[in-house]
């Protein structure tokens, strides 16, 4: 598993212990990454505000980063 996924499956797993029918089926997905890219796709396109915000307090991405490459990914 790579580090974004990695990542992004912890804190959903503590945003959502108590919703098991919604993480299973966001942990389903991204136990199937191949790559990072597929990490950071999901982060662009799905993740919320929140999911965001907490992603950006755990790597060295700030909210910024990860708004600019929203913009980007959007664009190819």
């Amino acid at each position: 598993m790579n580090y974004v996924t990695q990542t992004i499956i912890d804190i959903l797993k503590e945003r959502f212990a108590h919703d098991r029918p919604y993480l299973s089926e966001k942990l389903e997905e991204l136990e199937s990454h191949q790559n990072k890219y597929d990490g950071l796709d999901f982060l662009c396109s799905k993740a919320d505000s929140t999911t965001i915000k907490m992603y950006s307090q755990r790597t060295e991405l700030t909210i910024e980063d990860i708004q600019f490459l929203k913009s980007i990914w959007s664009r190819i």
